[in-house]
């Protein structure tokens, strides 16, 4: 049975949904306004619900980003439940970061299976935002390791094979990723008397 966290402003919002929901087999766990508060994120990581569902009273653009970074941490996805089937709404929903947006009364037999996709999307973006994370990552490390090839080369007549492998050997040496050992080069560069020593001071 899928279980899910209904945060709503609007008591009559929230009875129709409530009952929607019953009939579709889904578990409320868990029910609170959609005010997010600094203890939303806590409170849904505590609940451990399938999906963060949310009413169109809801809905206005901060409130869900708010929520959405809220169950971020738990990696919740948000389902907005909305009367607003306008592009604008949809379009501020899905930038606010919602992995479902469902417009009008939905047959109870439909419902899980819209859990279901958004769950799944969810999941989805959420490894879409970790890859593109990485890469950016992996782009930003190559580019200060060939700032900081450059240096040493400049500074202490190294070849760009040495330069390399010197930043190699204090990478393994410290246990840390190249990036980050070729960034301390590059940002010390102005106060270290020369990349090349301080390198090697910071290895023995």
């Amino acid at each position: 049975m899928l279980k899910v966290m209904l945060l709503s402003d609007r008591n009559d919002n929230a009875a129709c949904l409530r009952r929607a929901l019953a009939a579709a087999g889904v578990r409320v766990a868990a029910e609170r306004t959609a005010r997010a508060g600094p203890d939303l994120a806590g409170a849904i990581a505590l609940t451990g619900p399938d999906a963060v569902l949310t009413d169109a009273s809801a809905a206005a653009r901060g409130t869900l980003e708010d929520i959405c970074a809220a169950s971020e941490s738990s990696a919740r996805p948000v389902v907005v439940f909305a009367e607003d089937g306008s592009r604008a709404a949809m379009r501020a929903a899905l930038q606010a970061g919602v992995a479902g947006y469902v417009v009008g009364l939905v047959p109870p037999e439909r419902i899980p299976s819209l859990l279901e996709v958004a769950i799944e999307r969810g999941a989805i973006e959420r490894t879409r935002r970790v890859e593109l994370a990485d890469a950016r990552r992996r782009l930003a490390d190559r580019q200060i390791v060939e700032q900081a090839k450059e240096l040493l080369m400049q500074r202490d007549g190294l070849s760009e094979e040495q330069a390399h492998r010197l930043l190699r050997l204090r990478a393994m040496q410290s246990q840390r990723r190249l990036g980050e050992v070729a960034r301390a080069l590059v940002n010390g560069a102005h106060g270290a008397p020369g990349g090349r020593a301080a390198l090697v001071a910071e290895s023995s």
